[in-house]
């Protein structure tokens, strides 16, 4: 073989390493861009997710809050309707309880 023959093959060799160095390289870059986007996007995602969660929460507690309003308001309604009806009947009771009184 001749020398121009061998430099020409070692020349050939060394741009095929680099090429491949190059190539590596670009994969390892291609690796960690797809990571760190990847990453951002969980990152988001979370971000995401947990707002749509408070959101929730705080609907919940609001519309526990009208629950709960509404509830009160019966009882408070219910009460007056017992404490009217006991009122009425209050002096059957007086007359009830008087006349076992005199009776004994």
């Amino acid at each position: 073989m001749s020398l121009e023959a061998i430099t020409k093959i070692r020349a050939v060799e060394d741009g095929m390493e680099r090429a491949k160095a190059d190539a590596k390289a670009q994969a390892q870059k291609l690796l960690a861009d797809a990571e760190r986007e990847g990453r951002a996007l969980l990152q988001k995602g979370r971000e995401k997710s947990a707002g749509e969660a408070a959101a929730a929460m705080k609907k919940a507690e609001e519309q526990a809050a009208v629950r709960r309003e509404e509830i009160l308001a019966q009882a408070a309604k219910d009460c007056a309707k017992l404490k009217s009806d006991a009122e009425k009947r209050m002096d059957k009771a007086a007359q009830a309880i008087l006349g076992r009184v005199v009776e004994s």
